[in-house]
């Protein structure tokens, strides 16, 4: 392994931008808020110390981000004026640039944050291994959630497949937060799919689920089928739900529904007949204090405690009067 420093100015990296690449598997996504971007571009027009950005240079021609992604990213998103400074900024030689975005600067706020020079660690020789193991020394301080960590020893097949069904738009119904999108939370649920569809009898959290998931090579056809037929029953089925009823569609919630839809289609429901049983025992019906919602409170991912929501909902599956969709007949119609 070898490195060397450079300095690079704010105006050559983003001039050199194309090149840079921050999807490592085992990167973050952008999870610092405005206001801590905030701070650091305060850092830079002030020429105040900020640590070196970390590079890998593998040959292939990109600018590799190992350390460091939320740093540039605060810079490049600040010069497209994304984001102000925020309101507590001080100002700056008798400027005040609290509250304003980069085009609102004055030529000499945007002189310091442009000719700001950036300490870039690059490494060269180096394996993607060892690269990765630099990660985790460098960001001890800032613990991963374990989800993050099993991102990066996923299989390439396993991690293409994952990723292409993040893009099925059923994903966009679900109420995740941006934290949960930050912390790979809409993978994690892919993977409890995956495992259900497998027949796997373990917690679909925390070692267990890692453990799965990193150990396969690849999933096998027939369970990737299943897992897309079911999402594509999920996404027909709430179809037509505003903004107010997705609300309800949370993991802990959708990870069973996703189990339940075995019943549903076992039995011949339809998807508006899934839909409206649904809406009935999570919106209608729902409430913390019932059986479900008190074991909704519990344990989410322990294999204990799914299995006591999954009986619950399949004894009200069972007791649900359907509405019966019978096909028409031409007599239906009036003459």
């Amino acid at each position: 392994m070898k490195r060397s420093s450079i300095q690079r100015t704010t105006k050559s990296l983003l001039n050199m931008r194309e090149r840079i690449r921050f999807d490592l598997p085992f990167q973050r996504n952008s999870v610092w808020k405005n206001d801590r971007r905030s701070y650091l571009v305060d850092s830079v027009i002030r020429d105040c110390y900020i640590p070196n950005i970390l590079v890998w240079d593998n040959g292939d021609g990109y600018i590799w981000v190992i350390d460091g992604r939320q740093r540039w990213e605060s810079i490049f998103f600040f010069a497209d004026g994304n984001y102000k400074l925020s309101k507590g900024t001080a100002d700056f030689n008798g400027e005040s640039i609290a509250g304003k975005r980069y085009d609102e600067l004055s030529s000499e706020a945007q002189f310091e944050f442009l000719t700001y020079n950036f300490t870039m660690t690059e490494f060269r020789e180096c394996s993607f291994e060892e690269v990765e193991e630099m990660f985790y020394r460098v960001n001890q301080s800032v613990p991963l959630t374990s989800t993050e960590k099993t991102r990066v020893k996923v299989g390439p097949a396993v991690r293409e497949m994952v990723q292409e069904l993040g893009q099925h738009l059923f994903f966009e119904k679900i109420a995740f937060t941006k934290a949960d999108r930050n912390r790979y939370v809409d993978e994690q649920l892919i993977w409890q799919f995956i495992a259900s569809a497998s027949k796997q009898d373990i917690d679909f959290g925390g070692a267990s689920l890692n453990q799965f998931i990193s150990n396969l090579d690849e999933v096998p056809a027939p369970v990737t089928e299943l897992v897309e037929h079911k999402i594509d029953f999920m996404d027909a089925a709430f179809r037509n739900w505003d903004q107010a009823k997705r609300k309800v569609l949370k993991k802990v919630h959708v990870g069973s529904l996703f189990q339940v839809v075995d019943y549903a289609l076992e039995h011949g429901w339809s998807e508006d007949q899934f839909e409206a049983w649904t809406e009935s025992f999570l919106i209608d019906r729902y409430s913390v204090d019932s059986p479900y919602g008190q074991i909704c409170q519990k344990g989410a991912t322990s294999k204990g405690f799914v299995a006591k929501r999954l009986d619950l909902m399949l004894k009200d599956m069972n007791q649900f009067p359907l509405q019966l969709e019978l096909p028409h007949s031409p007599m239906d119609h009036d003459a």
